[in-house]
Order: C-alpha cells, then structure tokens, then sequence
C-alpha cells in the first residue's frame, strides 16, 4: 500500500505543477511577479488571497478588479497562430503601451447599470490620469506599427469578445440581476509612481423617465512596485 502510495504522488505532483503554472496564465492564481498589486490600507473592500482581486460592494452592485501582469496576458493570448490584442514593444511611445485590469460587475438590483467609459480613469501619484484604451486603439497600434499580419488580426478578432466594452457594446449597460465581465486597459502609468487608482463610474437607469441617472462610484486602490515593473518579461512576438 505504501509503495502505491508513493507511485500515486509522483504520478500527482508534476500534474499540480503543471495546473498550477497554468493557473498564473490563465487566471485563477496571481502572479507573483506582478508590478500592480492591492494597496495593503485598502480605503474599502476586500482581497482575494489567491486571485489578489479587489472586490467592492454598495447599493446593490459588486464590483471586482484584478490586473493582468504582461506575462499572463502573453500566456493567454499569445500563441504560434495569435497575436495579444495587448501586445507591445518596450521601445514604443507610451500611448501604445497599456497595463490590463480585469473587470466584473453584478447587479443585483432591479434596474440597468451603465458602465460610464468616458469617466471610468486610472490615477498615478505624479497626478497624471489616464482614460480606458477604446475599441479603436487595438487595430490603430498595429497599422501604425505595420504590425497588420495574420497572427495580429487573428488577435484583433478576440477583442469584442473579452474587453468590457466589447462585451457590453454599445449600450454599456449591465442588465438586472446579470453579471458581466472583461477587460479593461489604460495607458501605462508614470513608472516611477508607487500609487495607482482605479475608478469604474456607474451610472443606475433611472425608474422613471423623469428621473435622472444615479451615479455609483467604484474606487480601487493599488500599489505599483519599480522594481518588479522593470523586471517584467518582454511581449513575445
């Protein structure tokens, strides 16, 4: 019985390692090499131990953010036939660079939630503030970059499909009692800020036409370390 034992837990191991890496490209568990990670003073909320997702709840609406670091988004999205949406180099300007937040909303309420873009921002401490990367950009970054070759496109196809915005179209609206989720990417922030916030603005419809909309404001605290940010494995290509 002891030698079975034994047979069993060798076959197991390298199965849990290999679900395990798999993990901190796919979801599931964070990676460890993460520049953008939970600010341990969280103003409000709570964390994910395992997925380190921030997750706040008011009036009725839950919302949970995670970032995705380069190196999952390259384990996800990149592949032999594949291009990452997200996909950039080092040496290009900074409007073409773009760190990735993961976005969930449950609305547990009896009205529409709209997920207001345009007010949605990323924050550093150097006091700059950076807008959501529209629908636009992705296929922008890659004609201008002359980037445009099978395994881009293949990419560029996904995009509707798993960013926030994609997936709630034009409307922007989380039906009630539904649960959305996606993608959402801004500009990188200065990379010598140690501070990064996040704000998902909502807006609920209003319950009669003569009412107006509510806003529901989602603010996400994180810290961005230097160091680890300067270590973060270039795109594969």
């Amino acid at each position: 019985m002891r030698r079975f034992s034994y047979f069993a837990l060798s076959i197991m191991l390298p199965l849990m390692v290999i679900y395990i890496c798999s993990c901190v490209g796919t979801g599931g568990i964070a990676d460890p090499g993460d520049p953008i990670f939970p600010a341990p003073d969280l103003e409000e909320g709570t964390v994910d131990p395992i997925t380190r997702a921030i997750t706040i709840t008011k009036e009725g609406i839950t919302v949970t953010v995670e970032h995705w670091s380069r190196r999952r988004l390259n384990r996800k999205y990149t592949s032999i036939d594949m291009r990452s949406p997200f996909y950039y180099l080092e040496t290009w300007e900074q409007s073409f660079k773009a760190e990735v937040f993961h976005v969930t909303i449950t609305n547990n309420t009896p009205r529409g939630v709209v997920v207001n873009f345009e007010r949605s921002i990323l924050e550093d401490e150097r006091e700059y503030i950076y807008q959501p990367l529209r629908e636009d950009y992705y296929r922008y970054k890659f004609v201008t970059k002359k980037m445009m070759d099978l395994r881009t496109k293949r990419g560029l196809e996904i995009v509707p499909q798993i960013t926030l915005e994609g997936v709630l179209g034009e409307s922007a609206v989380v039906p009630a009692g539904q649960t959305k989720e996606g993608f959402l990417p801004f500009t990188i922030p200065n990379p010598h800020a140690e501070k990064v916030w996040l704000t998902i603005n909502l807006e609920k419809e209003p319950e009669l036409a003569t009412q107006s909309y509510e806003p529901v404001e989602f603010k996400f605290n994180f810290i961005q370390d230097p160091i680890l940010l300067s270590k973060q494995p270039p795109m594969r290509r």
